[in-house]
């Protein structure tokens, strides 16, 4: 994994302030965070299907009303 030099610096500020190992602050960090990035995909995934089944549908109903020919007067 690549992190920035400031990132890294800042972990092992830390790791050496509180005698644990950089390894033990990015497990701990990714743990913390990986619940929050799954939900923000799920919901993003969701948000496209609904989108992608509205469209379809309107463009379904569309279709039809264009191919109807118009009532006579």
């Amino acid at each position: 994994m690549r992190l920035s030099p400031d990132i890294i610096k800042r972990i092992d500020a830390l790791a050496e302030h509180t005698g644990r190992s950089r390894g033990l602050y990015i497990r701990l960090a990714l743990s913390a965070f990986l619940p929050q990035l799954e939900e923000d995909h799920w919901n993003q995934k969701t948000a496209r299907y609904e989108r992608e089944g509205f469209d379809r549908d309107f463009e379904q109903l569309t279709t039809h009303l264009m191919d109807e020919p118009e009532p006579s007067p």
